[in-house]
């Protein structure tokens, strides 16, 4: 909970940048110009304007989460302009001593930091590291700015100004971090590329399609998605079709998007963007409602209705898991497990199945912000003949995968955040926390919200907030009934754990 703390604001950030794309994609996109066309010049621009402005914060995220990170620690500028020259300086290690062999999505060009360091030419780019990156700049400048603080007049930097020995800690640490993330990252994409070669060897088997969406979400949750998504949808990795003239196309996004406008077949077209279909119009919808049957306070859970219908919404007509995932990955990391598990069995089912439905990507420049499997795209196939049974199929299978997701939000949410393996430890910490509130005795009733659990008192002066500071809850909320403790992801199990309680004693 102190991390998602720390990350709350990047992952609204995160959404509104992919709402943004959303609002330009639903203007320009084809699936919906069929229907209605707009015309107007000023707002196709300004379209293309949100999806550009959309497109720059998704892709620098890891920059936003790395700097969110650092100001949270400090109510001081400081911290910020020593994470950006810390980030500076991680990155131009990594453009020095990388190994400049690897495939070319391994590689970042961002913020213009590239150099030519040799006679032939040759243009060094840094290692992409999304948000591992970001984390560990982050997580370094935090300890170089309390260092600097703590330093005495004996150290070795002890002459200079805390600022200016913060800006010295910092670079050498994320220099030295960049030296080490030089070395093991290569290690890492070359295992990686063995997977994806191995994938790429058998497209027809279901075994490797569904590591494939094992390692497809999973990177694109740390920003890495480029590396595994771009060589299967836009080169021969992704397959390969020989037109009439000669002509040949490769990947799986360009093969779908030539066999659509031919009118010829290719079995397997699609291949990789078919499960999208099953994950943003069923999946994630279905998670959002576990997350919000999670919320006893009927009150509360009110108050959240309208947020969640809109999450909903984006997430069947926009289209793009990601926002959700970054959720779960600070608040409910096991259920986020088993959402990506359940993802690589449902495209390993859909190729097994043999069920093929493709996307209309505007571009092949960049995957990490592409919207592929949304709704408008799913309905405007149902004007075509030849793809009626594979949306049926792509229906029953989403309600399957609907009903699993949301059972499993339900599982993890009500019996497997808290007391699955040490129920007596585990009440003993929530009679602790009761103690510190003033006992059962203080308490009227009480409700679980969003990651937290809301107890209306008695008597609000009978809460030992030092008390509850030690048992190390990080965020206490004083409301006009009471008080709300942030628990995460186990405040339905706690909450359920205290009014049975208050049911023995017959409250």
């Amino acid at each position: 909970m102190k991390i998602y703390e720390s990350c709350k604001l990047p992952i609204r950030i995160a959404y509104f940048g992919f709402i943004l794309i959303g609002f330009g994609f639903l203007i320009q996109n084809e699936s919906v110009n069929i229907f209605y066309t707009f015309k107007n010049t000023f707002l196709l621009m300004f379209a293309q304007g949100c999806i550009m402005l959309g497109h720059t914060i998704i892709v620098n995220l890891p920059l936003i989460f790395m700097v969110y990170i650092v100001c949270k620690k400090a109510n001081s500028g400081v911290p910020i302009a020593l994470a950006l020259i810390g980030y500076f300086a991680y990155l131009i290690t990594l453009t020095l001593f990388s190994n400049q062999t690897l495939s070319s999505y391994a590689y970042a060009n961002g913020l213009g930091i590239n150099a030519i360091v040799d006679i032939s030419g040759l243009i060094r780019y840094p290692l992409e590291t999304g948000l591992i990156g970001s984390f560990i700049v982050g997580y370094i400048t935090r300890y170089s700015f309390i260092r600097s603080r703590h330093r005495t007049s004996h150290s070795i930097l002890g002459f200079l100004n805390r600022d200016s020995a913060a800006i010295i800690y910092n670079v050498a640490f994320c220099v030295l971090a960049g030296l080490i993330v030089s070395y093991i990252f290569p290690i890492i994409y070359t295992y990686l590329s063995t997977t994806i070669t191995y994938i790429s060897k058998d497209l027809s088997d279901p075994l490797r399609i569904g590591i494939y969406g094992l390692l497809d979400r999973t990177l694109s949750i740390l920003g890495l998605g480029n590396f595994v998504r771009y060589p299967f949808w836009y080169t021969a990795l992704g397959g390969s079709y020989q037109t009439l003239s000669g002509q040949a196309i490769v990947g799986d996004v360009n093969i779908w998007a030539y066999t659509k406008d031919a009118l010829t077949t290719y079995t397997g077209a699609g291949r990789f963007i078919t499960p999208y279909y099953v994950i943003n119009m069923f999946v994630c919808p279905a998670l959002y409602l576990g997350l919000l049957s999670s919320m006893s306070d009927k009150q509360e859970r009110n108050h959240f209705i309208i947020l969640f219908v809109f999450a909903i919404l984006f997430s069947f007509i926009v289209g793009n898991p990601l926002p959700l995932e970054l959720l779960l990955l600070f608040t409910s990391p096991v259920l986020l497990l088993l959402y990506i598990l359940l993802v690589g069995g449902v495209f390993a089912y859909m190729s097994y199945a043999n069920i093929y439905l493709g996307s209309n990507l505007s571009s092949n420049l960049n995957t990490i912000t592409a919207m592929p499997g949304n709704f408008p795209d799913f309905i405007i196939n149902l004007r075509s003949t030849l793809h009626f049974e594979t949306l049926l199929k792509i229906f029953l299978v989403g309600i399957v995968a609907a009903l699993f997701a949301y059972l499993i939000a339900i599982l993890y949410y009500r019996y497997l955040t808290f007391n699955l393996i040490n129920s007596k430890k585990d009440q003993a910490i929530v009679n602790s926390t009761v103690e510190a509130i003033g006992g059962y005795d203080n308490i009227e009733s009480v409700g679980s919200g969003l990651f937290r659990v809301n107890f209306a008192l008695i008597n609000n002066e009978l809460v030992s907030i030092d008390k509850l500071q030690d048992l190390g809850v990080y965020r206490i909320t004083e409301t006009k009934n009471g008080i709300s403790i942030d628990f995460g992801s186990s405040s339905y199990i706690i909450s359920r754990m205290v009014r049975n309680v208050l049911k023995e004693l017959g409250r």
